[in-house]
């Protein structure tokens, strides 16, 4: 095998990776966002009386930002049909 075969064989792949539909794209991205608006709410739930007054503003913040996005995706998501 010629070093030639293995880098077109290299760039294929990578061309083969980055042809990515965009639904499952988008899919992709609603999976982080849920699991961090899940892990968000989890954490004030279950650690708010431990947290102190900054940690417990980030956490909401963190919340209310992820639940924003969100509604941002789905909404796009609406849209597109």
């Amino acid at each position: 095998m010629m070093p030639t075969d293995t880098f077109n064989d290299v760039m294929f792949g990578i061309h083969d990776m980055t042809q990515i539909k965009k639904s499952s794209l988008v899919d992709m991205i609603m999976v982080q966002v849920i699991s961090l608006t899940l892990g968000a709410f989890l954490l004030i739930a279950y650690a708010a009386y431990d947290m102190n007054q900054e940690e417990m503003m980030y956490s909401m913040g963190i919340l209310f930002t992820s639940l924003l996005l969100t509604g941002t995706v789905y909404r796009r998501l609406g849209e597109k049909g």
